[in-house]
């Protein structure tokens, strides 16, 4: 479904919250699947300086599921998402259009099982993989995994991977994520390798709610699912981010600072990038909303 990447990671979708007027109760928590809460956002500009450098753009239909996103690039001047939401069934969803850097219009299918809580989304395209995410009670997601199996002609290599993701979810958002891989693969020459990582990542909630699923902009995801269907489903925003590999911190880490209109909706979100200390990046959505 996407490059292989230990700090990009994949998807999830998650129960979402019954259309508010005021944006009160905001989070992604019990309620129809897919339906967003109102005020529904139209536009994201992420700005850096002076300059838009991308653009996130949506439309929804009368029940507030998501119709479309368009992200565009606009240093590249490059359309990176260009995609039509369907709904087959209650619990269905069907993601459609150009996923960049592929040319030609795929598809992703999602499907929720409410026996489980769990939603399994894969690929049209070959090669695509699938995944499987766990959520709570209260719509956050506490897991995902995928596997998968590769076998060459005539058994002259096989391989097996298992990604997985792990949450850890205190009062109702997520404050860490284990992410790792694990690679096992042999050849017909009796030669045989193993491998196995994993990143930690610890979120720093504050004090006010998310109620635009801001963490899908911070969070390794895949975006046209987890935007969609509202994960994680936090209820509270981050502030911070710091990661670690096994008993070796990063040098990097991330705040983000917001600001809010009158009804406590985000009207900007400023996320700045720093390694060892040093600010590098800072970055500013600001947010456009559904009139």
């Amino acid at each position: 479904m996407r490059t292989m990447n230990i700090l990009a990671a994949i998807l999830l979708a998650v129960l979402t919250a019954a259309c508010h007027p005021n944006g009160e109760n905001g989070g992604n928590k019990t309620g129809k699947l897919w339906v967003h809460n109102s005020p529904q956002v139209a536009k994201v500009e992420v700005s850096s300086g002076d300059r838009v450098i991308e653009t996130y753009e949506y439309t929804y239909d009368d029940q507030g599921r998501l119709l479309t996103l368009v992200k565009t690039d606009l240093l590249s001047k490059s359309v990176m998402l260009d995609l039509q939401y369907t709904y087959p069934g209650e619990n269905q969803m069907k993601v459609q259009g150009k996923f960049f850097p592929i040319s030609t219009s795929r598809f992703i299918d999602v499907t929720y099982d409410s026996a489980s809580a769990t939603f399994t989304y894969s690929g049209s395209w070959s090669g695509a993989w699938s995944y499987v995410t766990a959520v709570n009670e209260d719509g956050v997601v506490t897991s995902t995994v995928c596997k998968s199996d590769f076998a060459a002609t005539e058994g002259y290599y096989s391989s097996h991977m298992e990604f997985s993701e792990a949450y850890t979810v205190a009062n109702g958002t997520v404050t860490e994520s284990v992410i790792g891989t694990d690679i096992d693969a042999q050849s017909r020459k009796v030669t045989r390798t193993s491998n196995s990582s994993a990143l930690q990542t610890v979120y720093t909630p504050g004090d006010r709610e998310d109620r635009q699923n801001f963490a899908a902009y911070l969070m390794p995801d895949y975006f046209p699912v987890w935007i969609a269907a509202g994960f994680p489903g936090n209820k509270k925003l981050i502030t911070g981010i710091s990661a670690s590999t096994g008993t070796i911190p990063s040098p990097e880490s991330v705040t983000i600072e917001y600001t809010f209109n009158a009804a406590g909706d985000i009207e900007t979100a400023t996320r700045t990038d720093f390694n060892a200390g040093t600010p590098y990046l800072t970055r500013t959505y600001k947010f456009t909303y559904k009139q």
